[in-house]
């Protein structure tokens, strides 16, 4: 029987679809950056406004956007420990109204002792605001109102400033963040997933360094996977393992053959002397004919090995591009 046997790097088994669950946290991350570019700045003001004397701010008229909603915020300046109560209106041309809010908005200060400690505190809340989309061209009128304003029980009179800003087509990204980080987290957990992939056919563990087993499997286009880890005690002294991996056919003839040197990695004490060492290789192979096929391992020095555990897997994808091994037999 004559086996020919290729062996060279591809990017054929890659599981696509792991990677195209990026485009959706990519897609929040892109509206993130560019939401501040897509708004249209309507107004961008301070006025001053009386106790209960409707100021109107602007007459204009608003246009529906693909994406995003008419926002106003509004924020108020008053001295420290006094409060007010405002509302936001937006009218039609009959006088009708589309939205309103109202914001209790306050500003309070003090001084606090504790322990033979004193310092000051400064709190506020003193912005408030409002979103409303129009689903066709209309016109509207902005209102601000002060329905109240005082210091603890006394009411005051006086002119208060705010500060207005409206933008239309303005995108509320606060509800963006957690989609972006959900949707990173279930993407990552998909590309993490991709070593799952496939039917475990073989999982073969000795006490020694030479497991064998054989099974049914390959076939065109069937990716098979080979798993070789081994676990070595506390003689372990080599860096380094030789692991010899063995294919014969159905006939018990071989048909394939490699060595190759295996990393071992220690686990010390805190005194510095060594616990155990742990050591895998993985091999990837395209066999053309769907067979039974034997598989057997060789570790050397075999010593020290405590434990080899040979796992095969087939119809397997990866998460990048592999060394593929190819046995076509005649």
């Amino acid at each position: 029987m004559s086996v020919n046997i290729k062996d060279y790097d591809t990017n054929r088994f890659i599981a696509k679809l792991a990677y195209i669950g990026l485009v959706s946290p990519l897609s929040v991350l892109l509206t993130l950056i560019f939401s501040p570019l897509l708004g249209e700045n309507l107004i961008n003001k301070q006025i001053k406004v009386g106790s209960e004397n409707p100021e109107i701010i602007k007459e204009f008229t608003l246009k529906p956007h693909l994406v995003g909603a008419l926002r106003v915020d509004v924020k108020a300046f008053i001295p420290t420990n006094r409060w007010v109560t405002y509302e936001i209106q937006l009218l039609d041309e009959q006088g009708n109204l589309l939205g309103s809010t109202i914001k209790e908005a306050w500003r309070e200060s003090g001084t606090w002792q504790e322990d033979g400690e004193r310092g000051t505190w400064s709190e506020q809340d003193l912005q408030g605001g409002m979103d409303i989309k129009v689903n066709e061209e209309r016109k509207v009128t902005l209102v601000l109102n002060v329905l109240g304003y005082g210091a603890r029980n006394q009411e005051i009179s006086d002119l208060i400033t705010f500060r207005v800003n409206v933008q239309n087509g303005v995108i509320d990204t606060r509800h963006l963040w957690p989609g972006l980080f959900g949707s990173l987290i279930l993407s990552l957990l998909g590309i993490l997933s991709v070593p799952n992939i496939g039917k475990r056919v073989i999982t073969k563990t000795v006490e020694d360094s030479d497991p064998t087993a054989r099974e049914t499997v390959g076939g065109a286009n069937k990716l098979v996977r080979v798993d070789v880890n081994v676990l070595s005690d506390e003689t372990t002294f080599l860096k380094q393992s030789m692991v010899t991996l063995v294919i014969n056919n159905s006939y018990g003839e071989q048909i394939y053959k490699t060595s190759e040197w295996m990393d071992m990695n220690f686990k010390k004490t805190e005194s510095g002397y060594v616990e155990e060492a742990k050591g895998k290789v993985q091999y990837f192979f395209l066999l053309n004919e769907r067979n039974n096929y034997g598989f057997h391992v060789n570790v050397t020095p075999d010593a020290p090995v405590d434990k080899t555990t040979l796992k095969v897997t087939e119809g397997v994808r990866t998460r990048g591009q592999v060394k593929v091994v190819e046995i076509s037999t005649n």
